[in-house]
C-alpha cells in the first residue's frame, strides 16, 4: 500500500475517534444534565475537518438547492467543483496528478476526495464510478502524467470547505438561489 494512503487512513480513523469521544461525552452530558449547564449549542462545522450529518434529521429542512455563478456561468454544486478544477488545472498546465491532489486535498470533499486517479477510481467498479466521478471521456483531466476524474458528491455538509479554497486561489464564485 502507498505511504500516502496509509498516512490519510490513520488520519481519518483519529478524525473519526475522535467525533465518537465527543459523541460519547455529548451523551454522557445528555444523561446527567446539570442545572448550570447551558443549553446545547448548533453544531458548528470546521472547514477543516471531515464534517458529520446531523443525528437527526429536521422534517423542516428540504433539499439544498443552491447554485453558484463562475465564468459567467450557472452551475450546481457538483457543476461548480468540475468548472473549478478544470479551469485551476487550465490555469496550471504543468500541474502533476500529486500536485493537483494536494490543492484540492482529499478532506475538502470526504472520503472520496476532490479529485482521483482514474486507475483508482475505476477500482470501485464500472456503475460507482461512472455515478460518483465525472467519468465522460470529455470530462477527464489530462495532466501531464496522467488522467484524473473530479467527484460528483457534493451537499451543503461539504462544498463550504471547497469554496474556501477555491476563493483562496483567488477564483469567484457567487451562490445564487
Amino acid at each position: 500500500m502507498d505511504a500516502e494512503i496509509i498516512v490519510e487512513l490513520l488520519s481519518r480513523i483519529k478524525a473519526l475517534e475522535r467525533d465518537v469521544a465527543e459523541l460519547k461525552q455529548k451523551i454522557s452530558d445528555m444523561d446527567n444534565p446539570s442545572a448550570s449547564a447551558p443549553p446545547p449549542s448548533p453544531p458548528q462545522y470546521d472547514v477543516h475537518r471531515m464534517s458529520s450529518k446531523p443525528l437527526i434529521p429536521d422534517p423542516e429542512r428540504k433539499r439544498d438547492t443552491t447554485r453558484y455563478t463562475f465564468d459567467g456561468a450557472v452551475c450546481s454544486k457538483k457543476g461548480l467543483v468540475y468548472a473549478v478544477v478544470k479551469r485551476y488545472v487550465a490555469d496550471h498546465p504543468e500541474i502533476t496528478r500529486a500536485g493537483l491532489k494536494r490543492v484540492f486535498d482529499r478532506s475538502l470533499q470526504g472520503s472520496l476526495g476532490v479529485v482521483e486517479n482514474v486507475e483508482i477510481a475505476k477500482q470501485r467498479g464500472e456503475m460507482e464510478y461512472r455515478v460518483r466521478f465525472f467519468a465522460n471521456e470529455d470530462e477527464i483531466l489530462h495532466l501531464r502524467d496522467g488522467d484524473m476524474v473530479v467527484c460528483t458528491q457534493w451537499g451543503i455538509l461539504n462544498i463550504p470547505r471547497f469554496l474556501a479554497v477555491a476563493k483562496q486561489l483567488g477564483y469567484q464564485i457567487e451562490a445564487i438561489s
